[in-house]
Order: structure tokens, then sequence, then C-alpha cells
């Protein structure tokens, strides 16, 4: 896991407060700007790789991500939302029947708030990566 990629708009990994994206962020003919699609390219092959993750992209899924990315969320809140979201749930099935996998990106959105509000710290955070066997972001 990646906590900063240079393909990620540098505005969107650092600490930025949260605003609507300016009319900037598409393209002429209405489509998304590469700034976009590569945020969301990222965001969506980092949920994949979640334990706990079904492993499918739903449209649904793209779409959030997309609007992630208009709210302008840093990409290290959503990748802690992750994080935080298999950690919590791994050690509820320690003492319990296993939950369903999860299908969609939406499972996170409140853990993205969360990390907004309240981020953990950077030794905690990497104590969790350990723990659910994901790579170290480069440094």
């Amino acid at each position: 896991m990646r906590t900063q990629n240079s393909t990620v708009p540098a505005d969107h990994r650092a600490d930025q407060p949260r605003r609507v994206a300016s009319s900037g962020d598409t393209g002429a003919n209405g489509s998304e700007s590469p700034a976009c699609r590569a945020y969301v390219r990222e965001l969506l092959a980092l949920y994949v790789q979640i334990p706990g993750v079904l492993g499918r992209v739903r449209h649904a899924d793209r779409h959030l991500a997309q609007q992630l990315y208009h709210q302008r969320i840093p990409f290290y809140a959503v990748e802690r939302a992750f994080i935080v979201g298999a950690a919590r749930r791994i050690r509820h099935n320690a003492f319990s029947t296993p939950l369903p996998q999860i299908r969609s990106l939406h499972y996170f959105k409140g853990l993205i708030t969360e990390m907004l509000d309240r981020p953990p710290g950077l030794r905690e955070i990497d104590q969790l990566r350990r723990s659910l066997g994901l790579a170290d972001p480069p440094r």
C-alpha cells in the first residue's frame, strides 16, 4: 500500500481542508481530468487490495471515488480508513463468527470522515499495516 504516489495530485495527499472542486477539474467535454482519473485509479487499486474486500470495483465505487476527489479528500485519509477498517474487522472476527466481505467502497465512508476528524498517529497506522500484512508505503 502507498500513502503517496506521484500520480495522485499533491493537494490530495497533503493535509488540506476539504472543499468542493472548481470547474477546472473536468475536461472540455465534461469528462474527468487526468488528475481525477489518477486519483480514482489509485484509490480503487488500494481498495481491492484491502483484506476483507470482495475484490471487485462496482460503478457505485467508482462514482464515490470521484466524489471524494471532488470533495478534495486527501489520499492519505482514504488509505488510513482502509487500514483502520480492515483491522477493526479482523479484531472483530477473532472473537465471533466471520463477517461477510466488504462489497462497497461506501463501507469506508464514515471511517474516512473519522480519519479527517481524528486521525490516528503514523506509528499506529504502521503497526496496523504490519498486522494486516500490507506493504509499507514508500517514504
